[in-house]
């Protein structure tokens, strides 16, 4: 008799290779199932439910239980020891959040990002001229608000500023604060 190896007569279900052809399958489903978003569609669709993801300053900002709102932007050449690189400037935004749920919200500097003219999406950046309003980071309780100050350093005059919110390193989901 012929010698059969110890796969052969088991079901195929019983296989390695079976469920390793499953699991890819299944990974290559569950990525298209995300469906294809619009960058430029000012709002996105939730359940059914359309969420604005544009705004204007001043305007405030809905994303889940938080409210934001840009009070104020400035501009700055910086002070004697601390000045933005040659051909930029500090843009210093003034932002307020709301928590309008029922459960702590989180707060964090690093949840913003800048978007420029060109494209181009930065952090903040570290400086000393708002270090008495700086936002830091925390949670507020339901109803609770903080109040504080981002600072970017972008070209000087640069009119296409957009402030990115996102507070979830897992979802695309952002919002965006044109800044006049």
């Amino acid at each position: 008799m012929a010698n059969h190896s110890e796969t052969e007569g088991k079901p195929i279900y019983k296989k390695w290779w079976f469920w390793a052809i499953i699991i890819i399958v299944i990974i290559a489903i569950a990525a298209t199932q995300g469906g294809t978003e619009n960058s430029t569609d000012p709002t996105a669709s939730t359940g059914g439910t359309t969420i604005k993801t544009e705004y204007n300053q001043g305007e405030e900002a809905i994303l889940g239980d938080g409210a934001i709102t840009v009070t104020k932007v400035e501009r700055s050449q910086g002070s004697e020891y601390d000045k933005p690189a040659s051909g930029k400037e500090y843009v210093i935004v003034h932002v307020k959040i709301e928590n309008k749920g029922n459960d702590n919200l989180s707060y964090n500097p690093y949840y913003f990002k800048m978007q420029n003219s060109q494209g181009q999406q930065e952090n903040t950046t570290f400086t000393t001229i708002d270090q008495d309003t700086a936002l830091n980071s925390g949670e507020l309780i339901p109803g609770g608000t903080v109040e504080g100050t981002l600072v970017f350093e972008e070209t000087i005059g640069d009119t296409g500023l957009i402030l990115i919110y996102n507070d979830n390193v897992w979802s695309s989901q952002e919002l965006k604060i044109k800044l006049q």
